[in-house]
C-alpha cells in the first residue's frame, strides 16, 4: 500500500475521531493509539555559522509511524532517521587555508513529534562524529590523526525541527537553528573544531519526500 493511500486513510480516521468526540457523552473508553507506517526520503543541508560553510546531507531515510489517538484525533510521530556520512569543506583566510573532513550524524533514538493544525513539529537528538580530517594551504593534503568513532560532540545535538502549512502528500521541508557542542577525543583537532565549528546559530534544512511505497 502506498504512503499516499495510508495518509489518506489517516486523514479520514483523524476526521472521524474528531466528529466522534462531539457526540460521545457516555463514559469514554480507553484511548487506543493506532500506528500508520510512513517512510520518507531525506535530503538537505546544514550551514555552520562560524565559517558560513554549507554541508549537504543525505540522501537518507526517515521511517516509522504516525500515531493517531482514536479518542482525541491527536497525531504523533515516532521515526528513525538515517543519514550517510557527508563531506565538510571549510575555507579560511579568504580561501587560502582549506579543511575537509568526513562528518557523520548519529541519531540517539527515534525522532518524535506532533502533527497539528498543518504544522509538523519534531525533536531529535544526535551526536556529530568527525573523522578523516585533512588540512592545507589551497589544498587539504595534511592528515590530522583521529581514531574512527571517537572524535565527536561532548554532548548530543538537540534538533527541534518545524514545518508549517504542510501538505502530507507532498515533500515537506523542516528547518531549525541549533547549537553544535564542543568536541572531544579528537586529539590536536579538539581546539580547532571548537574554534571553527562549535557554537549556536547553525541552520539545518531537511526535505522529507514520501516514498511511493513502504
Amino acid at each position: 500500500m502506498s504512503v499516499a493511500t495510508k495518509l489518506k486513510r489517516l486523514a479520514v480516521l483523524t476526521s472521524a475521531a474528531t466528529v466522534a468526540m462531539t457526540v460521545v457523552t457516555a463514559t469514554p473508553a480507553s484511548a487506543e493509539v493506532i500506528p500508520f507506517p510512513v517512510s520518507f526520503a531525506v535530503t538537505g543541508n546544514t550551514v555552520v555559522k562560524k565559517t558560513g560553510s554549507t554541508m549537504n546531507l543525505g540522501p537518507g531515510t526517515l521511517a516509522g509511524n504516525l500515531l493517531v489517538n482514536d479518542e482525541t484525533g491527536e497525531v504523533g510521530l515516532s521515526a528513525d532517521l538515517s543519514l550517510p556520512p557527508s563531506q565538510a569543506n571549510i575555507s579560511l583566510v579568504s580561501g587560502l587555508f582549506k579543511i575537509k573532513a568526513t562528518v557523520k550524524v548519529i541519531p540517539l533514538g527515534p525522532a518524535t513529534g506532533t502533527l497539528a493544525d498543518a504544522t509538523l513539529t519534531t525533536h531529535a537528538k544526535a551526536n556529530m562524529e568527525i573523522s578523516d580530517i585533512w588540512v592545507g594551504l589551497l589544498t587539504p593534503v595534511i592528515p590530522l590523526p583521529t581514531v574512527p568513532g571517537s572524535c565527536k560532540t561532548k554532548t548530543p545535538i538537540e534538533l527541534n525541527l518545524v514545518a508549517k502549512d504542510i501538505d502530507i502528500f507532498s515533500p515537506i521541508t523542516v528547518s531549525a537553528d541549533y547549537t553544535i557542542p564542543e568536541f572531544t577525543n579528537c586529539w590536536v583537532a579538539d581546539l580547532a573544531l571548537g574554534a571553527l565549528v562549535s557554537g549556536p546559530g547553525n541552520k539545518i534544512n531537511l526535505t522529507l519526500t514520501p516514498n511511493a511505497a513502504s
